[in-house]
């Protein structure tokens, strides 16, 4: 059975992730990033297999999001070329200085993932968009 909280704990978590993300960041420093990655998610904060090819680096904005009815929507991030090609299947965020912060799942912009993509077949050189990149708290 997974947990209930009252609102004002389920926002209190999602302050907690987004302070975590802007932490040491202002519109003129280096941001926090957001890292798309092929093959198998290691382990919460785990290293990146070396042969998991990293896709894709979005540089957050500052703020990086609001927190509205319990649900994290980050704001828009700029559309990048991608690194390299291969199929996105899950994502980091990390802050100014890399350190981990959260990893996440992706899908293409109709599927489930907390982050969308266009499209999760990535090309070498191409534009990729991220639709949006959510965070609902439980039971919200």
């Amino acid at each position: 059975m997974t947990i209930g909280l009252n609102a004002s704990m389920r926002t209190a978590r999602l302050q907690l992730i987004l302070d975590a993300i802007d932490a040491d960041m202002d519109e003129y420093s280096t941001p926090s990033k957001l890292l798309i990655y092929s093959g198998e998610r290691p382990s919460t904060g785990g290293s990146v297999d070396e042969y998991d090819p990293f896709l894709v680096e979005f540089a957050l904005p500052h703020p990086c999001g609001t927190i509205v009815n319990n649900v994290l929507n980050f704001n828009t991030v700029d559309d990048v070329s991608a690194s390299v090609s291969g199929t996105a299947t899950w994502g980091r965020i990390v802050d100014s200085d890399d350190n981990f912060i959260m990893d996440l799942s992706v899908s293409n912009f109709t599927g489930s993932g907390d982050i969308k993509l266009d499209s999760v077949n990535i090309i070498q050189g191409e534009n990729i968009h991220c639709n949006s990149a959510i965070i609902t708290e439980g039971n919200a």
